[in-house]
């Protein structure tokens, strides 16, 4: 675990799993996204189960909420593996919940070909909600493109981007080819967050982004141009 800045750590994050973010403040800790768990990827290779240390890191911390970017198997998998009695609040989207509650391994699970659970989603969120720990205050902003529900947070006092796989460093953006993906509205979802004045990316994957000048937002933008280009939208 390593600190990106006070109140929030980096996790995970190795192999097909994807970054996973803990806030924590005043008493109140969410986590964000869970890895894959014991959800192997078919055809893929072996790789350890980041189970034990979902579990650890839970307890330790006392963890009572995971919030979920999006559904697929890298960002989920560690709830499912969780079972019914962690004891753990999930939040998502309203859209991305339908397909999580059914279990829907086509939307879910279509490139890692693992097994899915269904999860029970306690918050549904929709865009322009807000999600509170302690002083963080993040705004929902919903961001189709890499799944239908795809969601992105905005901490604009500290103008902090958790980005899920909408969009990461180095002018990059999450895959539109998987069910419920879709380039053009991928493509509206950058340009919209190219509006926001960024400091802090925190992706799905690849190294957090923390940048004193605008280099953050210039990424964003560069990926943003770079996927109106390749998508031809």
């Amino acid at each position: 675990m390593r600190q990106v800045i006070q109140g929030i750590y980096w996790l995970l994050g190795d192999g097909l799993n994807c970054n996973a973010f803990l806030i924590e403040s005043k008493g109140e800790k969410l986590l964000i996204d869970s890895g894959l768990g014991n959800r192997m990827s078919y055809g893929m290779g072996n790789q350890a189960s980041n189970s034990p240390a979902l579990k650890q890191i839970i307890q330790q911390y006392q963890i009572d909420r995971v919030l979920l970017t999006h559904g697929h198997l890298d960002h989920s998998g560690g709830i499912m593996n969780l079972g019914t009695g962690s004891n753990i609040k999930v939040v998502a989207s309203i859209i991305e919940s339908q397909y999580l509650e059914k279990g829907d391994c086509s939307v879910i699970s279509p490139f890692f070909g693992a097994g899915c659970s269904p999860i029970s989603v306690s918050v549904k969120l929709d865009n322009g909600d807000y999600v509170d720990i302690g002083d963080f205050t993040f705004q929902v902003i919903n961001t189709p493109g890499h799944t239908r529900g795809s969601i992105c947070l905005w901490e604009q006092s500290r103008k902090i981007l958790v980005s899920g796989d909408t969009v990461f460093p180095q002018g990059s953006f999450g895959r539109t080819d998987l069910p419920t993906g879709s380039s053009s509205e991928l493509v509206a979802s950058l340009k919209q967050l190219t509006q926001l004045d960024v400091k802090i990316l925190l992706p799905g994957h690849m190294s957090p982004l923390v940048a004193a000048d605008d280099a953050t937002a210039r990424s964003i933008r560069q990926s943003y141009e770079f996927a109106s280009v390749s998508l031809g939208k």
